[in-house]
């Protein structure tokens, strides 16, 4: 298979990945607080009163490498420049979607590491040139431009390519020009496979329609290089290879604990398991904006995922804060390793559990009762789940008129990844035990979920009224007469009309505002230049 695009909701600076390429204007400047962080130290010169710093070495041509080695490489490519201020905003953009080719086709011929849990490199780039380089007021010629381009070049180098955005309008924009053909190579390479498209876009829509949960397991986050059960408890202790087969894992865990005491257990955990950064895989299920979360999962990357997407203070973590409505929750089933006296792993642990912190399984039943649960990554074979399902299948049973539909979706990484149960639609990524490939045949498939929860949802119509992005449905007739008319509708009332004061109205600006009318509290995009210094570019 290809390389793929994958279009992200998050925060560049913790993608696990490859290569991370960082647009400059031609004179090699980049802004120093937002990219300095991935450009090692003394690189940069003095950074001017506007945080524009210039990179020391200088570079020829369109691209300059700035870290070539370790497990991320860094490059600068120019994306803006005074040169080329007659072109038309076509020209111009075509001219940095070129750039940005250039240096991935020359990254993808000289050779690029692969991450920990990846097998295929992966390079992060940002919306280039929407900051100050020329299209912060011109997003769709951009957006037009480069999608297409990013495409092409995954598929024809090999590599997969994460264009990755902060701003959840510029990730709504950037969806809707993606076509459902996108993902043809999905099914094209794997007969039998593209019934798989469908159901993603029908746990898109329920995502869309706030009718999903989540529920994830281990696999969610293999391409981050965490270990899975059985080599975890290798890698805690070499001895605990001899038990398996003959034990299940909570009783070699026991051994383990029994061996080097619990102070240890829980630091080598840690240890382990506490890996930094974020894979495609927590962003693209981030970017469900889901309200209601599970994982048996102790590491936190799903966690700084969220804080991207929904705000660090916008969401609550249990058991380590208390739900409060209308905040999104996300329950750390097995404990985090944030709180390692929480981890949940031995025998005596999930007898604790169980006895315990019974309300906790409760919060899943009552999710698989009121709510489509996606579960990702999970075997479905924990005695305390299966235990759970059983009273869910019993509670289910008394209504008077039964739903054929399925309980819930399982997406598996291969079939002897999971166990099979009634009532549940089983998903499998691949026919072969192969798990870091599955793993990635699973980012491919929720990059289709997270496309149709972008488009079907929303945030889909996000953009509407911003100026920004008045170019991006130029060509869309009945877009371009609805601004216009709600446009209208806003200018007849007037500034100063006593409209405004009243409480239908204030449900009218709402909605304006999250049609992203700035007149109605919308933050415009953030940038660190004046308006006139089109030539420089933040990102």
């Amino acid at each position: 298979m290809g390389g793929h695009l994958f279009v992200l909701r998050g925060d560049l600076t913790k993608l696990h990945c490859s290569a991370v390429l960082i647009p400059c204007d031609s004179e090699w400047r980049v802004v120093e607080d937002h990219w300095g962080r991935f450009l090692p130290e003394g690189c940069l010169g003095r950074a001017d009163g506007w945080g524009w710093a210039p990179f020391m070495r200088g570079g020829e041509g369109r691209f300059t490498d700035v870290v070539t080695t370790g497990d991320k490489r860094v490059r600068l490519v120019v994306t803006a420049d005074d040169d080329r201020t007659d072109d038309s905003p076509r020209q111009t953009a075509s001219w940095v979607a070129d750039g940005v080719v250039e240096v991935i086709a020359d990254w993808s011929e000289r050779g690029l590491p692969k991450p920990t849990g990846r097998i295929k490199p992966l390079i992060g780039l940002p919306l280039v040139g929407t900051g100050a380089g020329g299209f912060q007021r011109a997003r769709g010629v951009l957006i037009h431009a480069l999608v297409p381009a990013l495409r092409k070049a995954a598929c024809e180098h090999g590599v997969d390519i994460a264009l990755v955005l902060i701003d959840d309008r510029d990730h709504a924009a950037v969806q809707a020009v993606r076509k459902s053909t996108d993902w043809d190579e999905f099914s094209r390479e794997r007969p039998g496979h593209s019934v798989q498209l469908g159901i993603a876009d029908e746990l898109g829509r329920k995502a869309a329609r706030k009718e999903l949960s989540l529920f994830l397991g281990s696999g969610v986050s293999v391409p981050l290089g965490v270990p899975d059960w059985k080599t975890l408890l290798e890698r805690m202790d070499p001895e605990a290879k001899e038990g398996f087969g003959a034990k299940e894992p909570r009783d070699i865990a026991s051994d383990i604990e029994g061996r080097i005491g619990r102070p240890e257990l829980e630091q080598r955990v840690v240890k382990e398991v506490g890996l930094s950064g974020v894979a495609p895989t927590h962003m693209l299920l981030a970017a469900l904006s889901v309200d209601q979360s599970v994982t048996t999962n102790y590491d936190t990357a799903y966690d700084r995922a969220l804080d991207t997407t929904l705000g660090e203070d916008k969401f609550r973590v249990l058991t380590g804060q208390l739900a409060l409505q209308p905040n999104p929750w996300l329950l750390k089933y097995h404990g985090c390793i944030n709180q390692p006296n929480t981890i949940v792993i031995t025998r005596e642990d999930y007898r604790r559990l169980q006895n315990e912190h019974g309300a906790l399984q409760s919060i899943v039943e009552s999710l698989m009762l009121t709510s489509h649960l996606m579960f990702v990554g999970f075997s479905m074979a924990d005695a305390d789940f299966l235990d759970a399902a059983t009273r869910v299948d019993a509670v289910r049973a008394l209504a008077g008129k039964q739903d054929p539909r399925y309980v819930a979706t399982v997406l598996a990484l291969h079939p002897q990844a999971v166990m099979a149960r009634a009532g549940f639609k089983v998903v499998s990524m691949l026919e072969d035990p192969d798990e870091q490939s599955a793993a990635r045949i699973l980012e491919i498939f929720l990059d289709r979920v997270s496309w149709a929860a972008t488009t079907e949802g929303p945030a889909a119509s996000t953009y509407l009224l911003h100026p920004d992005y008045e170019d991006l449905f130029a060509d869309e007739e009945s877009t371009v007469i609805l601004r216009k008319q709600l446009e209208k509708l806003v200018n007849d009332v007037g500034a100063r009309s006593p409209v405004w004061g009243n409480r239908g109205w204030k449900q009218v600006a709402a909605l304006l505002s999250q049609l992203g009318d700035r007149r109605f509290g919308d933050k415009s995009h953030l940038s660190h230049c004046r308006p006139s210094e089109s030539r420089l570019m933040r990102d």
